[in-house]
């Protein structure tokens, strides 16, 4: 069951024909076409919220590990050392990826080589700066510590931009989710009240068609409307 369950999360294809099956089972013909599209499309949306998430976590906690790595640094420790310190002091994300460059770097792995990896996995833009700034200090030279600093005021900027304007787009996202569920739940309300009244969009051609159009453009005006809403900082 396990490897039946990883099977539909890494491959489209199957969640598309089990989702298909599913509504077909369910609701007939039409639940076809919205059992795939479900299927499609909600795996994904839980991905991307979960990936913003930690992303969202890991840039909260470069805030913090920047300044441990700074304070790490002027204390007298090396490169090395300090991550440890990260390692050991930090949550996961964090403390997972530095604890994976430690651990490359114990099996002979070069030191830029480990942080060049964990930034291709990590693909975070912060943590990419981040990397840069190590590879050329150990390169190239320079104070790491004036750099680290530097990044970590860039990146509290930044936050604090990204707060403010969650605040500013707070409404609209509020919007967008009452769009998005009032029809849903007023169809709902209505079939329970008038079962009639609701009948013929579920079992007439014309009505089926209509409603599929319907959904179509519910989920393009939502779409519309959280990109309006989404504003880089």
């Amino acid at each position: 069951m396990k490897k039946l369950g990883m099977s539909l999360a890494e491959n489209p294809g199957l969640r598309l024909l089990a989702g298909g099956v599913l509504g077909w089972v369910l609701a007939g013909g039409w639940g076809i076409v919205l059992g795939a599209a479900c299927a499609g499309i909600l795996p994904a949306i839980v991905v991307s919220r979960r990936q913003r998430r930690q992303q969202a976590k890991l840039e909260l906690q470069l805030l913090d590990g920047l300044t441990l790595m700074q304070g790490g640094l002027k204390a007298g420790f090396n490169l090395y050392q300090t991550l440890e310190l990260v390692s050991r002091e930090m949550d996961p994300p964090l403390a997972a990826i530095c604890s994976r460059i430690i651990s490359e770097v114990q099996l002979g792995v070069p030191m830029d080589t480990a942080w060049e990896r964990a930034g291709k996995e990590v693909a975070n833009e912060t943590f990419s700066e981040l990397v840069t700034a190590v590879t050329i200090q150990r390169q190239m030279g320079g104070d790491l510590v004036f750099v680290l600093g530097t990044l970590r005021e860039s990146l509290r900027q930044k936050l604090n931009v990204a707060a403010k304007l969650k605040s500013a787009t707070s409404q609209g996202r509020l919007t967008g989710t009452v769009v998005a569920i009032l029809p849903i739940a007023l169809g709902g309300i209505i079939h329970l009240i008038m079962p009639e009244f609701i009948r013929p969009l579920l079992v007439d051609p014309v009505g089926q068609l209509l409603l599929g159009i319907a959904f179509a453009l519910e989920v393009v005006g939502t779409w519309m409307i959280s990109r309006i809403c989404q504003v880089d900082p």
